[in-house]
């Protein structure tokens, strides 16, 4: 499955060599963004390992009702994205073809890591996914983006260079890689501890999630429109089910699983607060993931995987969903108040529609992914859920209500096709999973609505804020260090308090 974009990525750098652009090339790369649907939907549930060999040698690979999930949502949003970026990069520019390789290179390695039941390999082909990402990033003409490649390079790479390490740790404890070996087997050490820390840590830096996200709302806003709708999309979920694999297999303590619990509240409100602040549409929807990921993260930490593994689907369509929509009103600004879809009514209802599906409000997929991570929830923590679900609504109603104001140049066919899709998509998978109508969501949009004229009428939502700090290397030792605190503090909490659950 993962080696038939690769397949096709060579095939168009091939086309690339041989002078043979514009058609071919993008004919190539559809087939390769599409094929793995097909290659996917006719594939029985279960396990298999590679090549025959034992399962304490081989690399093992499966679909299960914690994988499929990640997998559909990938694959669904990388079909609309596809379709999008052919309409979006010139054909006539040299950089296009290497575009076109490098997105299915992620295709490739986002499905890989997926399907991967053991951990090296997952870690070969996030990596693969990751390296892909970082030069799409630096291909955008936006300014300031090479800066934003750069640290998001740095700082993913110093992460994963202490995954492979806590890897390695586990190996030596356990003597194996292969998730459910490592479970069968792992039993509580100080060096699990320690490897359980740095790999949490790494991957929480890798998904965005605070306060390891500094590198995110720079390469999310600065990339390309489909590339940005990828990144947010599925790019950071590849950590997240790294995170989810070492979860269900290693002996994670109970204490240290309530602290992940409570940074990933944080995360989400923290999202919240700088999406209410934003002026700079494509880094209020960068904010979101920051926020959207923490449901994510408290789905792992509750070890309700299955609700993990659907907020990760739902939001990979519908996040790349909004970016798709609104990088296709924003060409000329991306100033909240600058520009909107009064004249273009497919992009309005799209975000429409998105911004309810991200609000967790029924029938659509984030209503039933969200029930699903506050059904394993009690107490402070379910509480906690509905009132981010409150500050989801109120912030993009401050989206939509500087979009309904404005005007847009007119938008390509093409993105407002695959901006509707992913919106449809949210809607179907929404009914299609059963999550019926609930008349409790007025209220809570009504809620929403009377925060976001309470907060607008305090001017709060209208003050300036301090662009960016362009000191790029100070930036990244900052995150760096933070990181390591990250590490020492999760260990600590290893070392110290006893093992729960698995």
């Amino acid at each position: 499955m993962a080696a038939l974009p690769i397949l096709f990525a060579f095939l168009i750098v091939l086309l690339d060599v041989l002078r043979l652009r514009g058609l071919a090339v993008r004919a190539v790369f559809l087939l390769g963004a599409v094929i793995p649907i097909p290659v996917v939907w006719l594939s029985n549930e279960g396990s298999e390992v590679v090549g025959g060999w034992a399962r304490k040698a081989g690399i093992e690979v499966a679909l299960t009702e914690t994988n499929v999930p990640f997998l559909m949502g990938e694959l669904v949003l990388f079909a609309f994205v596809a379709v999008y970026s052919l309409s979006y990069f010139d054909p006539r520019d040299k950089k296009t073809p290497k575009v076109l390789a490098l997105l299915l290179l992620t295709h490739a390695g986002l499905l890989g890591a997926f399907i991967a039941r053991d951990l090296f390999n997952f870690y070969v082909y996030m990596e693969i996914a990751s390296v892909s990402a970082f030069a799409l990033v630096a291909f955008s003409g936006d300014k300031g983006a090479k800066g934003a490649a750069f640290k998001y390079l740095i700082l993913s790479l110093l992460a994963s260079y202490l995954f492979v390490f806590s890897i390695g740790l586990v190996y030596m404890e356990t003597g194996y890689l292969n998730a459910d070996l490592v479970s069968e087997t792992a039993a509580p050490s100080r060096e699990l501890y320690a490897a359980i820390a740095i790999a949490a840590a790494s991957l929480l830096l890798k998904a965005g999630i605070f306060p390891l996200h500094g590198w995110l709302p720079d390469a999310h806003s600065r990339a390309p429109t489909p590339v940005s709708a990828l990144l947010s999309g599925a790019v950071v979920k590849a950590p997240a089910y790294g995170m989810l694999l070492l979860f269900s297999s290693l002996p994670v303590g109970l204490t240290l699983r309530t602290v992940l619990m409570g940074t990933a509240i944080v995360s989400i409100f923290f999202g919240i607060g700088r999406m209410l602040i934003a002026n700079d549409a494509k880094r209020f929807l960068a904010y979101s993931t920051v926020s959207q990921m923490g449901y994510v993260l408290l789905g792992i930490a509750s070890l309700n995987f299955v609700g993990a593994a659907y907020y990760a689907m739902a939001h990979s369509i519908f996040k790349g969903g909004l970016f798709l929509a609104v990088g296709s009103i924003s060409t000329k600004s991306r100033k909240l108040g600058e520009f909107g879809y009064r004249n273009a009514p497919v992009i309005a209802v799209s975000i429409l529609m998105l911004s309810l599906a991200i609000g967790g409000v029924s029938p659509f997929i984030g209503a039933y992914a969200k029930g699903l991570i506050s059904s394993e929830l009690g107490g402070w923590w379910k509480l906690a859920v509905y009132l981010s679900t409150i500050g989801t609504l109120t912030s993009f109603t401050k989206l939509n209500y500087h979009l309904m104001r404005r005007l847009s140049p007119s938008s390509k066919g093409a993105w407002k096709l695959s901006s509707f899709g992913l919106a449809l998509a949210a809607l179907l998978a929404g009914v299609l999973l059963g999550a019926g109508i609930n008349p409790k969501d007025a209220l809570g949009i009504a809620i929403a609505l009377g925060l976001f004229a309470a907060l607008k009428a305090s001017g709060v939502l209208g003050r300036s804020h301090p662009a960016p700090s362009r000191d790029v290397g100070r930036e990244v030792n900052l995150m760096a260090m933070t990181l390591v605190a990250a590490i020492v503090l999760l260990m600590l909490l290893g070392w110290f308090t006893p093992a729960g659950g698995r």
